[in-house]
């Protein structure tokens, strides 16, 4: 035992070794690897804060600083009342998970220590998080040298730093970065325990779960995807081994064919099912008669939760303890399995108590602290961790957020990942032709996540790093033989053959299409950043006149109140996002907050009056004659032309209710949202027009999708004889 000990010691400290003075190949691949880092970081971080915050930017954003005010406050106060001050934040998964309030609100804290005024909050602070997890997303490929090889982990790194979507998101006050980031340190985890079995391996992937679950609910969705692809490969390895063929060609030689055939048979039939009954729930607790009653069932399901979840992190610490004091040596077990025909079988079934008892306890205490909110909100906020996200997931589906068509993401994604799209498809087929257990993998994560994601209910565009993340890595494997050809080719100086001829043409073709994506990545978050209606994946963003808004309200308040933020504010409920959230620091603001009077202003006789949408002519018309009004855009909105058309009912055919009518995407990209009448699907003319689009941002359909606000002046504040007499 002793010795096992030493040799364990002597390969830590090797390790250390390796890592600090490492050979001259790992050193120039580390560089490598720092360079792309650098490039993501800049990208990330430049300009930060120069976008105003969209809506759900700014709910999280201000929620955050709430936060930051009464828990890491007035934590003692919070941990007494254990949820029952509603001014203590509580787990709420319309917002999604704890994780990112937590993380920005440390983030404002740590930069208000150094001296950031407004209390270390602003636009760019709120989105740091974001930069930072997205610039270490671009890093992780590292880890996967071993899979991917190095130049397709350089390349999968590269793709993921230049990428559009990745680097929007990045730039972004959302959660979906966060997500992507943990699902891909998580498949780095596992596929390194799997080769080195190494306990922190195991213990990073517990808490990569943990936290992606923390962050959002749709890791429901990864943990389908991980479940079904590890259910496939246990059942190919027991058929495997067992042999059914010794002579004759007719048979195949194991079980293995077979077994997978079944189980996808029986898994596709179960899936459909299940998705049928989930589409069913979803309806059934959208009916304001089924609430009550699922509620109800809802909270007794989450005290019990509490209570077993509970007694089970008790019964593992007592079988860690039991397992200490008989003093377990961690010998190998001995296991039927083949290591190399059933790895991970053999893995499963000779894993290390230490291992997996470590892992579950970590995950479970991160669990705890993020869901209960720092132990504020002990009582209901391990239940509503587990249940709530889910239950409002299940009510969110017949909403449809968004209301976009099935084909919503096949229309998105080519119109700004060219080289992820083009060398994806190949690295696809490149990964079904040529299959290893990752690759394979890699290939079920994209086809999955395209086909979960098309079908669920919301769909809206920061989702599609979600599909994009396996894209890019399946991108990389394609390009990655080619770049390692022609490097081959320069080291061995001999005369090029058609493979090598081969290898040039789809490298000037991969750096054709990266040209491409580098100019809508450009042009998305740099040109156009604010500019919905250019831009696809933008969808609906804040405009700039927010910020004229609150410079005026600034202005005002300095000549009148002397920049002590007291000027009186009074905000109908279309315009609280955002200016909640700009708003935050003034003192005397009154917010309307009920649905049913929305359009009531909170305050009568105030300073400043903002109204928004259709609130707009009643705030107008009782204004006038005592302030001055001024129109603004709150918000634009990109052009939904490519939805379907209206649906005429026929013989045996009914039709669902459609919340948006367009023309459908190829007489979109052909026409526009105007096409004339009898018009067909032109290819010249749609490929014409995203040719345009994509060098000059020519707009594709209309730009006038706008949401207005109105800012309403007093008039002793602002005519200049009347400012004179107060």
């Amino acid at each position: 035992m002793a010795q096992i000990r030493n040799r364990s010691s002597a390969g830590k400290v090797y390790g250390w070794l390796r890592f600090l003075w490492p050979s001259k190949q790992r050193g120039m691949c580390r560089v490598a690897f720092g360079v792309v880092l650098l490039l993501a970081a800049l990208l990330r971080f430049w300009g930060l804060g120069e976008r105003p915050l969209h809506h759900d930017e700014a709910q999280h954003a201000y929620f955050s600083w709430i936060f930051m005010h009464n828990i890491l406050g007035s934590w003692p106060f919070c941990f007494l009342a254990q949820g029952s001050n509603g001014a203590c934040y509580r787990y709420d998964p319309l917002l999604h998970g704890p994780f990112q309030f937590h993380v920005i609100a440390l983030v404002y804290r740590l930069c208000s220590l150094v001296g950031i005024p407004i209390e270390g909050a602003n636009n760019v602070t709120a989105r740091i998080p974001a930069a930072l997890l997205g610039t270490a997303l671009v890093g992780l490929p590292y880890f996967l040298r071993d899979r991917l090889g190095t130049w397709g982990g350089w390349l999968a790194s590269f793709l993921l730093a230049i990428s559009p979507g990745m680097v929007y998101f990045s730039r972004f006050t959302r959660e979906d970065i966060y997500m992507a980031f943990f699902t891909l340190l998580l498949i780095v985890a596992i596929a390194r325990y799997i080769r080195a079995r190494d306990r922190r391996w195991l213990i990073w992937a517990a808490v990569a779960l943990t936290l992606s679950y923390a962050t959002k609910e749709a890791t429901f969705f990864t943990i389908a995807l991980l479940g079904s692809f590890a259910g496939a490969v246990i059942v190919w390895e027991l058929g495997s081994g067992r042999v059914i063929r010794k002579k004759g060609a007719w048979l195949p030689e194991t079980l293995a064919f077979p077994a997978l055939f079944l189980y996808l048979l029986v898994f596709g039939s179960v899936a459909l099912c299940f998705f049928g009954w989930l589409k069913g729930l979803a309806r059934s607790l959208s009916n304001v008669e089924h609430v009550a009653q699922a509620d109800a069932v809802l909270a007794v399901v989450k005290d019990w939760t509490t209570v077993l979840l509970l007694l089970g992190f008790i019964g593992l610490c007592a079988f860690m303890l039991f397992k200490r004091s008989q003093g377990d040596s961690q010998q190998a077990r001995v296991t039927r399995f083949d290591p190399i025909k059933q790895p991970l079988l053999r893995m499963l079934t000779t894993l290390p108590w230490r291992h997996w008892t470590v892992a579950v306890l970590t995950a479970w205490i991160v669990f705890a602290v993020l869901f209960t909110v720092l132990f504020t909100n002990l009582r209901t906020g391990i239940g509503d961790g587990v249940w709530q996200g889910l239950y409002y997931w299940l009510k969110q589906q017949e909403v449809a957020r968004g209301g976009q068509p099935w084909y919503y993401y096949l229309l998105l994604i080519p119109l700004y990942e060219q080289i992820g799209v083009v060398f994806g498809l190949v690295g696809l087929i490149y990964c079904l032709c040529r299959p290893t257990r990752f690759r394979l993998f890699l290939a079920y994560w994209f086809v999955g996540s395209v086909c979960i994601y098309s079908w669920a209910g919301e769909k809206m565009p920061w989702l599609m790093i979600h599909m994009v993340l396996p894209l890019l890595l399946l991108a990389a494997l394609a390009i990655a033989p080619l770049v390692r050809a022609l490097v081959g080719l320069l080291h061995q100086r001999k005369k090029p053959c058609g493979r090598h001829i081969s290898a040039f043409g789809g490298l000037v073709l991969a750096c054709m299409a990266l040209i491409v994506t580098l100019q809508n990545m450009f042009q998305v978050n740099y040109v156009h950043a604010e500019d919905a209606p250019h831009e696809m994946m933008i969808y609906v963003q804040t405009t700039t006149d927010v910020n004229a808004v609150m410079k005026q309200i600034e202005a005002l308040d300095r000549e009148y109140y002397h920049g002590k933020h007291e000027i009186s504010i009074a905000v109908t409920r279309d315009a609280t996002w955002p200016f909640a959230w700009y708003l935050r620091n003034y003192s005397n603001v009154a917010f309307q907050n009920s649905d049913v009077h929305m359009c009531v202003l909170p305050r009568e006789n105030a300073d400043v009056m903002i109204a928004g949408g259709h609130c707009i002519g009643g705030v107008l018309a009782k204004g006038k004659g005592t302030y001055q009004a001024l129109r603004y855009s709150m918000r634009r909105q990109w052009d939904q032309g490519y939805m379907p058309p209206r649906c005429v009912p026929q013989q045996g055919k009914t039709c669902e209710e459609q919340p948006y009518i367009g023309v459908g995407p190829l007489l979109w990209l052909s026409y526009g949202d105007n096409p004339p009448p009898g018009a067909q699907f032109d290819p010249m003319r749609a490929a014409c027009t995203i040719w345009y689009w994509w060098w000059d941002r020519r707009a594709i359909g209309s730009t006038n999708g706008s949401f207005d606000m109105v800012i309403l002046l007093r008039n002793d504040l602002v005519q200049p004889e009347r400012r004179e007499a107060r």
